[in-house]
């Protein structure tokens, strides 16, 4: 997957599991998410975050019994018992409602907004209760390759179990299909039992996923190193290296879209 992301005066192209494109692309700025280390020679600077990654290429069955049985197979059996319905979303109306009920949940949280281009770039599952009751979606990226997907969006109304209902009808489904991998997407390590990032992180946890490096990586050309220098020190100066926050910031303050 890849888009062409505006901050503020900047055009950088976002590539997803795509190192062939990243290296092939003459654009000024690029940037390579990626789970694996690439030679130093083919970037000039790169982020390492968190991320769980779960290997979906095991029997379906033995996947299921990693998962933690309290707050997370519960919870799926659960949904299952109350008739909660999960679908992958195919038709551009149920894209269309997924990204609805998405960028109504960015725009409370301050998060970025999905857009069109990135939405037809994307697997989106949806659920509903068996009185339709529509409750959300989380919406994926799967790697040029096709042995990595990753989870890159989310946004339900929390109840009736509806996204651990969600994943594990993902993961069935990429499972099918040959896909090795099912990456949580990222997560933040902190003690701070009352921020979002631990529950966040709790919450991908319970899936049984190994955690690892996760990498961006950064090709800037000419003048553009300089600036990324001091964007560094501006990071880890004012966000203590948070990227996240600081995308998240940049949205709140339009300038990123």
């Amino acid at each position: 997957m890849f888009r062409y992301r505006k901050i503020g005066f900047i055009t950088c192209l976002d590539i997803w599991y795509d190192e062939e494109l990243f290296c092939s692309s003459k654009d000024y700025i690029k940037c390579l998410h990626e789970n694996k280390q690439l030679d130093k020679k083919q970037y000039n600077f790169k982020l390492v975050e968190k991320s769980f990654l779960l290997d979906i290429s095991r029997n379906i069955d033995d996947i299921f019994s990693g998962f933690s049985y309290k707050s997370c197979k519960y919870a799926i059996n659960k949904a299952k018992r109350d008739g909660i319905n999960v679908w992958k979303a195919d038709t551009q109306n149920d894209k269309n409602a997924y990204k609805k009920f998405q960028n109504s949940f960015c725009v409370e949280k301050g998060f970025v907004e999905l857009g069109d281009d990135e939405l037809e770039q994307l697997d989106v599952f949806c659920a509903e209760t068996h009185e339709h009751l529509f409750l959300g979606g989380c919406a994926f990226v799967t790697s040029k390759d096709n042995k990595t997907v990753r989870y890159k969006h989310g946004a339900t109304l929390h109840k009736y179990n509806a996204n651990e209902a969600i994943i594990w009808e993902a993961i069935q489904y990429y499972h099918s299909r040959g896909v090795i991998y099912f990456d949580f997407g990222g997560v933040v390590l902190t003690d701070d039992k009352q921020s979002y990032y631990y529950h966040h992180y709790k919450f991908k946890e319970k899936f049984g996923g190994e955690l690892i490096d996760s990498y961006t990586y950064f090709v800037l050309k000419g003048g553009w190193k300089i600036f990324y220098c001091i964007f560094n020190v501006f990071l880890q100066y004012f966000w203590k290296k948070d990227f996240n926050s600081f995308v998240n910031w940049l949205n709140q303050h339009h300038l990123i879209r």
